[in-house]
This record gives structure tokens, C-alpha cells and sequence, in this order.
């Protein structure tokens, strides 16, 4: 997760129009601990049971957003 902070600080930093979802992890033992759910997200489970276990994530981004020239992918 520091990771995942570190780099939106550089897309900050760096005046980019990008962004990174960041939350929060907290260690209650060696081997386990608690991460903050993420809203509004599909897992790839559900991805999968629902374009079929072939389906790769870029099969699932083109449905939803078009190809990589289409309007809906460019960034304004």
C-alpha cells in the first residue's frame, strides 16, 4: 500500500491527470490483518462468471469502455 501512495504522490507531484485509489491496511498479526473494502468495484470472480472464465481484463475493458482510440478511453 505505501506503494500504491507513494506513486499518487508523484502523479500529484508531477501535476499528471492521473489517479490511484488508495486505502488502508492494518497488521493485527504476523500473517493476517484487516484491508479497507473498496466501493463500486466488481472482483475478478464476478468478472470472470460473467464474460466466462477465458476472459482476460482487457476483454472486460473494451466492453464496458471501447477500444483504445475510442473516445470514452482518452483522457480529456
Amino acid at each position: 500500500m505505501q506503494l500504491i501512495s507513494q506513486i499518487d504522490q508523484i502523479f500529484k507531484l508531477k501535476k499528471l491527470n492521473l489517479w490511484l485509489r488508495t486505502y488502508e491496511i492494518l497488521a493485527t498479526g504476523p500473517r493476517c490483518g484487516l484491508i479497507e473494502a473498496v466501493s463500486d468495484t466488481l472482483s475478478i470472480d464476478s468478472i470472470k462468471k460473467k464474460m466466462g472464465q477465458q476472459a482476460k481484463l482487457i476483454d472486460y475493458f473494451r466492453l464496458q469502455f471501447g477500444d483504445r482510440k475510442s473516445k470514452s478511453m482518452l483522457i480529456p
